[in-house]
């Protein structure tokens, strides 16, 4: 079935701004943030929790999910914007009334968002988009690069957004399994993908181009998380895997000797090609400096032989068409 698009996002937006996930410490990069997105015309708003702190989550469950509630159903929000990432949005998944929610909306965030993801799809039928957090759009050096600048605004426009950019620092891209898949995009972060099965927004993936990266883990993990969606079925009836950049897929000390280890590319080699599905991985769609904000839930067409992954129809409706209907 074919997803719910949102409108595209206006001149002049209105973007809600909400931690469903770890708090963040520093106020001044919400600060600057606030500062690159009115200076564009938007107004920005902000969950009235969205600084609390409770451990290592951005306030009690509760009161994330109130404003995670408010952003998903209030009128008038044009898109849902995660302040960052880190761990807890899968927590609200059982406080969050999805009969109860709005309009859709554009919602954008990465890593840990990838729970909400999941559960807006299952839901909501909504496309959603695997992009950068609200606080990549500071003013640190390198923190926002052209690529990821660029990419991320013509997302969120009513025309096809064509050829996933080359990582401008590393632009190999490697082909695990040739061939050319169509179908729709879905995935996210590789724990949270494999953290899914069994809950009631498990990832669904048959028919579809799975994308999967992650960041800061171990190679074993890696393999412990690509055998679990095997094992599980999840990609036996894949059309197409797509595979992120590495970064710091790598343990900080090697063991003992060089062959006790397998990289990343080898792991894909025993996991993923065997399955016989065209597959490309070293693709900019998450931790990366350089991040392309992909539409889950849109169709994509990936070429293995030819190492390209493309965004083949807009992932929003045009400005003021009625929202709700599925196309």
């Amino acid at each position: 079935m074919s997803r719910v698009k949102p409108p595209a996002l206006p001149e002049k937006a209105t973007i809600a701004v909400v931690a469903p996930a770890s708090p963040l410490q520093t106020r001044s990069e919400i600060e600057q943030a606030t500062e690159y997105f009115e200076s564009r015309g938007h107004r920005v708003i902000f969950g009235p929790n969205h600084r609390n702190v409770h451990g290592y989550l951005a306030g009690t469950d509760a009161e994330r999910a109130e404003d995670l509630q408010w952003a998903l159903s209030e009128p008038g929000i044009d898109m849902v914007h995660a302040l960052g990432g880190g761990y807890g949005a899968a927590r609200l998944h059982d406080l969050i009334d999805w009969d109860a929610i709005g309009d859709p909306r554009i919602v954008c965030g990465f890593s840990d968002i990838t729970g909400l993801h999941l559960a807006l799809a299952a839901h909501a039928g909504w496309v959603t988009f695997y992009g950068p957090n609200f606080v990549r759009f500071t003013r640190k050096k390198h923190e926002l690069t052209a690529s990821t600048e660029t990419w991320f605004h013509r997302a969120f426009q009513a025309e096809p957004l064509g050829e996933v950019f080359e990582d401008p620092d590393d632009p190999y891209v490697l082909t695990v399994g040739g061939g050319v898949a169509e179908g729709t995009l879905t995935g996210g972060c590789l724990t949270l993908l494999s953290a899914s099965i069994g809950t009631p927004y498990e990832v669904e993936t048959d028919g579809c181009v799975v994308m999967a990266e992650d960041l800061n883990t171990d190679p074993y993990l890696i393999d412990t998380l690509l055998n679990h969606l095997i094992r599980a079925g999840k990609l036996d009836n894949a059309a197409g895997f797509v595979f992120g950049t590495d970064v710091n897929l790598l343990p900080p000390k090697p063991p003992e000797g060089p062959e006790s280890m397998l990289s990343i590319e080898e792991l894909l080699d025993e996991l993923i090609a065997p399955l016989g599905i065209p597959a490309i991985a070293n693709v900019p769609v998450g931790h990366g400096k350089n991040m392309a904000t992909m539409p889950l839930g849109a169709k994509v067409r990936l070429d293995g032989d030819n190492k390209t992954l493309e965004v083949t129809e807009p992932a929003v409706k045009p400005a003021g068409i009625k929202p709700g209907g599925r196309q």
